[in-house]
């Protein structure tokens, strides 16, 4: 198949485009935007989309620039014949046309399907199916974006793999079928066979026989496992009660008796214990009476040497608070030496600026005074361009636009009246001549637009007519209406005529343009309360020189000493110099003012320190009163120190000998006494212990003869017997069913070595084309499955593959290529040993150097057979090809 011509129109941005393919090599160049990929698309769609297809895939090819349904003509050499191919995509309405040399002319659906056997496709893609368009001959048209993708990777469809693997096997590499109806009868058979047993995902289908034998497995399984539980049951049970049976009997034989005898020996330990408890008692009191006695006398001699030490610090506290006071008053004087200078300085601050604010109202009046002048003068001179304005005609550009086209309107009817009209002159006559009852008289010219009477004399009338017949008396009709707009035009505006209107016109223009500079210049002024602003000055000067009059004996001494500043400038500095100063004053009274707070906090800290220090000495003379008379209290009931001693080593002797007696017989007690708790608690615990025995004794006496009723023995062999059958059944079926599994994977991995014979001679077609590529030591690597079609495309160079993933997009677009132009050269004896490769700006990821090896590549394409149509917005890259090969077509933005 070969594409000759195409014609589209309406198609996007195109209203009309024409171009003519070359056998070989096309190329077609322009800019973005310039509507190539469009040319494209309808390319694709005039062969595969059903004319009357509708939604999305019509839609993209509707122009927004142009009126009309989108219309693709193709003219292509197919089956030996050239063909017409014309389609209208209108929705349902749409039509197509094949015709052929031959002189076969279908149209409709009988085109439709001549279309597609032409292709052989089975049929065009319908508007509900457009998601399919795509894959139709997807390795034939290279979409923009698509250069760099791997098209084993889509779908069979998209690379016509079914006539792809007839044209491999015709070439001799597999002359045999792929599969023999042997070879196909029993891959059914092993797959009916693991379909009763397995989903499709390989999981256990439910109700196969394998699932029902583990069932029946797992059931004797549990049955067996159920009967074992129940023997050891029975045997736990009987262990149980002979346990039972020794526990009642230590109970009883020793365990009871020694707690009764350690319950004795308690009795006669509290009585122990009740004893020694009043000398415990006796002991502490004179402990404490002694240690009480030992912390006064220490404490009488620390407060007596304390009471020495705050004496002193009182008398040297008084002395620095007789020197904070004088302190504070030198610094009472220093401060208030500070406030007056700077009351001082704050009075001649406020006469500075008092006076230079008496200067700049002086200047704000000089001011608004000469904004008031500027102001009347502007007033003046608006007025005067107002009266100039009153004096001319309302005129503007739009009325001279009005009134010059009238002019022309009654210029062109003219014309067109004398042009049309007859004209009659009258050269010499003997006798009276009339026209339309007037008199004409020799040498007079009269214009006809109309017929007319002619009066010769008086026996010779005669009817004129002007050739022009109803166009004559329009002319003339028209000629009078524009007569009578332009003469109403003129009389409205008052003027004779477009020349003088337009002098008006420019004279108002320019008196405009005045009069609003004029406003611009008086919007400038603030003169809206101009008038009450320079009435507000008087009373604002009358205050200042009221308040100035206060400081007149100071404005006096001033100007005699020569420090009085006149003008704005000098007094504006004269007020920075007093503010100055008056900051430099304020930084000193506060310095004043800080350290005399210093010397008060100093001073109130002191009077503070020296209070308490008076209130702890009161204190401290109570605390010496109240410990002297708690010690005469310890020597009148307990005698003196050594007296004391001697009562308290007395009493602990005593105390020693009968603890000694107490922990020998606790000792006693505690060898007899079970671990953890009272010999009551025991007690009662080894009473419950005994009943819950013999509860539970007779509860596994019971339990013995229930279980005993039937021989579990016998029950665990009948199940273990079940078991063992069901588990036989179960791996029998399980290794009939992996054998099954290994046959058909051995069946597979046959087909899949018998598949290399279609893999082989595609990477044989591929391989010229990567000799192009840098070092020229490249194959292409790929596999064959007789369901999904090709894939795991791969290139290897040298000992290394890389998957096509893994290449850079530049590689990915070579490699793509190559397999494209392979596949298209297996496919060309299907289709008349041609058929057309489309690329739409394809290889945007490749250098100069990689260019140069694609270049190679569709020159081997071309040789071969290939009609190669290129599009490209830098078209620089392939001129030279186009030049040997083919054509170049040059599309315009």
């Amino acid at each position: 198949m070969r594409l000759l011509h195409a014609t589209l129109r309406q198609v996007r941005l195109h209203q009309q485009l024409e171009l003519q393919f070359d056998p070989r090599f096309t190329l077609l160049g322009g800019p973005n935007e310039a509507g190539k990929s469009t040319v494209v698309e309808a390319l694709h769609k005039v062969l595969f989309l059903k004319a009357s297809a509708t939604g999305r895939a019509v839609d993209e090819m509707r122009s927004r620039l142009h009126s009309g349904l989108p219309e693709v003509e193709l003219g292509f050499e197919a089956a030996g014949a050239r063909w017409e191919l014309r389609k209208r995509f209108s929705g349902a309405s749409g039509t197509c046309q094949l015709s052929s040399d031959a002189g076969l002319a279908l149209r409709g659906a009988a085109a439709e399907e001549q279309l597609a056997r032409l292709l052989g496709v089975d049929g065009p893609i319908e508007g509900r199916r457009h998601s399919q368009l795509p894959l139709r001959w997807a390795h034939l048209w290279v979409r923009q974006g698509e250069a760099g993708t791997n098209l084993l990777a889509s779908p069979s469809e998209a690379y016509d793999v079914e006539q792809l693997v007839q044209q491999l096997q015709q070439r001799g590499a597999a002359a045999a079928a792929l599969e023999s109806p042997l070879d196909r009868l029993v891959s059914e058979q092993l797959q009916i066979r693991l379909d009763q047993q397995f989903t499709a995902t390989g999981k256990l289908k439910a109700g196969s026989p394998l699932a029902a034998a583990r069932q029946r497995c797992s059931s004797a399984l549990l049955n067996l496992e159920q009967a074992q539980a129940l023997q050891a049951e029975l045997e736990a049970a009987m262990e149980q009660l002979r346990q039972i049976g020794e526990r009642l009997q230590l109970i009883e034989a020793q365990e009871r008796p020694q707690l009764q005898r350690a319950l004795q020996l308690e009795a006669q330990l509290r009585l122990r214990r009740a004893q020694i408890e009043p000398l415990r008692q006796e002991l502490s009191n004179l402990e404490q009476a002694q240690a009480q006695l030992q912390a006064v006398q220490r404490q009488l001699g620390e407060l007596g040497a304390q009471q020495q030490d705050w004496q002193l610090q009182r008398s040297s506290r008084q002395q620095q608070f007789r020197s904070l006071e004088a302190n504070c008053q030198s610094s009472d004087q220093a401060c208030q030496e500070l406030k007056n200078q700077q009351q001082q300085q704050v009075e001649r601050l406020e006469l500075a600026q008092q006076l230079l604010d008496l200067a700049n109202l002086e200047r704000e009046a000089q001011q608004l005074l000469e904004h008031q002048q500027q102001f009347q003068r502007l007033q003046l001179q608006a007025e005067q361009c107002k009266k100039s304005l009153a004096q001319l005609a309302p005129i503007d550009a739009a009325a001279v636009k009005a009134l010059r086209q009238a002019e022309q309107q009654w210029a062109q009817a003219e014309a067109r009246s004398q042009a049309m009209a007859t004209a009659i002159s009258l050269i010499e006559s003997d006798q009276p001549v009339s026209l339309a009852g007037q008199p004409l008289s020799p040498g007079e010219t009269v214009q006809l637009n109309g017929s007319a009477e002619l009066a010769v004399g008086c026996g010779v009338r005669l009817r004129i007519s002007p050739g022009g017949g109803e166009a004559t008396a329009q002319a003339a009709a028209d000629l009078q209406h524009s007569g009578a707009a332009l003469r109403e035009l003129q009389i409205s505006i008052g003027v004779a005529n477009s020349e003088a209107a337009e002098v008006i016109a420019q004279q108002r223009q320019v008196l405009e343009l005045e009069l609003a500079n004029l406003r611009q210049a008086a919007s400038a002024i603030p003169w809206s309360r101009l008038e009450e602003q320079i009435a507000a000055l008087e009373p604002r000067r009358q205050r200042l020189l009221s308040r100035l009059a206060q400081h007149q004996l100071q404005r006096q001494s001033l100007a005699e000493r020569g420090e009085l500043p006149q003008g704005r400038a000098e007094l504006e500095a004269w007020i920075e110099e007093l503010r100055r100063q008056a900051n430099e004053l304020s930084q000193r009274q506060q310095q004043a003012e800080a350290e005399r707070t210093s010397w008060r906090q100093q001073l109130e800290q002191q009077h503070r320190s020296s209070q308490e220090l008076e209130r702890n000495l009161e204190q401290l003379t109570g605390s010496l009163s109240t410990l002297a008379e708690r010690q005469l209290a310890l020597k009148a009931s307990h005698g003196d120190g050594q007296q004391l001693t001697d009562a308290v080593n007395s009493s602990r002797q005593a105390l020693l000998i009968q603890e000694a007696e107490l922990t020998a017989l606790d000792k006693e007690i505690l060898d007899k006494l079970p671990a953890g708790g009272a010999i009551e608690q025991h007690l009662r615990l080894l009473d419950g212990e005994k009943d819950a025995l013999l509860t539970s004794r007779g509860q596994n006496e019971q339990r013995c003869l229930t279980l005993s009723s039937d021989d579990p023995t016998a029950l665990v062999q009948h199940r273990q017997a079940a078991w063992e059958s069901a588990q036989a059944d179960l791996e029998a079926l399980e290794l009939q069913t992996q054998a099954l599994q290994m046959l058909q994977n051995l069946f597979h991995q046959s087909r899949q070595d018998f598949s290399q014979r279609y893999s082989e001679p595609l990477e044989q077609a591929i391989g010229p084309y990567l000799h192009y590529l840098q070092n020229g030591r490249h194959q292409a690597s790929l596999d064959f499955d007789p369901k999904s079609g090709f894939g795991n495309f791969e290139l290897q160079q040298g000992p290394h593959r890389f998957g096509f993933e893994q290449l850079s997009g530049g590689m990915r677009e070579q490699l793509a290529a190559a397999l494209r132009l392979a596949i298209a050269e297996v496919l060309q004896p299907a289709y008349d040993d041609c058929l057309p490769l489309i690329f739409d700006d394809a290889f945007t990821n490749s250098d100069q150097q990689r260019l140069q090896a694609l270049q190679q590549m569709l020159r081997r394409g071309a040789n071969h057979g290939m009609q190669l149509i290129l599009l490209s917005c830098n078209p620089n890259d392939y001129r030279s090809l186009a030049a040997e090969l083919g054509s170049e077509i040059a599309l315009a933005a």
